[in-house]
């Protein structure tokens, strides 16, 4: 099996994997506990599953010189993750789903603007077109926006945030340093924001929490070998699978029905984010 086909492969199950964790979300509010809580659990569960990877790094790795960067970054991956986990209970999965394509898409913008990349033509067409297919999801006008649809899109611009300040921190600190600071963050902030809701877990939510954790460490840990196996160009479409997984786990599970809206926006916004990717790759041959 080639690299390539290997890494595609890999992404697949990745995307799946979150899919499933998403709808464990769903579930575990469904018995009686807040996204807040859920997403502190996830965090505590998936720190111990990071454990031999702390042990084998050591506490070395933690020296930094941008320790109030590391921390900003946290926070706001934080609020990213809790309004992700928050928005996963009132609305259909693939409709969230749909609408997170724009992570790129507002990535981008914010390379231009913040980080000062070039502002080429092809970036704003790839964005144009990301921004007609969240129009098509949204139908302003139309229909009304819901609170779980304002808090998906105020998650992805902070996911697009904390990826532009992952590219920030990745030209100084080692991966092991970014990736031990965020685990410690995400579980701190979370557990602050949990105690504004706090019940304790029954028996049955603990397993469901220690499943989350796993699933989401294990997933993540796929998914970076999927882009160290394979080129990006190739990989990242198969990132769209996700809303087929969503999709299928919501029909199955909670019996929700996509909307042809969601299909049809999101369709829009993966061709952007694939024109997006294209142009990204081109413009790194080209330099």
């Amino acid at each position: 099996m080639s690299k390539n086909l290997r890494a595609i492969l890999l992404m697949a199950v990745s995307v799946g994997m979150l899919a499933a964790l998403d709808g464990m979300v769903k579930h575990v509010n469904s018995l009686g506990m807040h996204p807040f809580e859920i997403a502190f659990f996830r965090n505590l569960f998936g720190l111990f599953a990071m454990i031999p990877f702390f042990m084998r790094i050591g506490f070395s790795e933690l020296r930094t010189q941008r320790l109030k960067f590391h921390l900003g970054r946290g926070i706001i991956h934080s609020a990213s993750m809790i309004t992700w986990f928050w928005a996963l209970t009132v609305i259909p999965l693939a409709d969230a789903t749909a609408l997170s394509f724009m992570v790129p898409v507002f990535a981008s913008i914010g390379a231009i603007f913040i980080m000062r990349e070039p502002s080429q033509a092809s970036r704003w067409i790839s964005i144009i077109i990301g921004f007609i297919g969240m129009i098509v999801i949204l139908r302003p006008g139309f229909t009304d926006i819901s609170l779980g649809t304002w808090l998906v899109l105020g998650g992805t611009i902070f996911v697009a945030t904390s990826k532009l300040m992952t590219k920030s921190l990745s030209r100084t600190e080692s991966p092991s340093t970014i990736v031990a600071y965020m685990s410690l963050t995400l579980t701190v902030v979370s557990f602050g924001v949990a105690t504004l809701v706090w019940t304790w877990p029954t028996a049955e939510m603990w397993l469901w929490f220690a499943a989350l954790g796993g699933l989401g460490s294990i997933a993540h840990v796929i998914q970076a070998q999927s882009y160290k196996d394979g080129d990006v160009t190739l990989i990242e479409p198969v990132g769209f699978l996700r809303l087929v997984w969503a999709a299928l786990v919501g029909f199955v599970v909670f019996g929700e029905v996509p909307q042809v809206w969601s299909w049809l926006g999101g369709g829009i916004i993966m061709i952007g984010v694939l024109m997006l990717i294209r142009s990204e790759s081109n413009h790194k041959k080209v330099s």
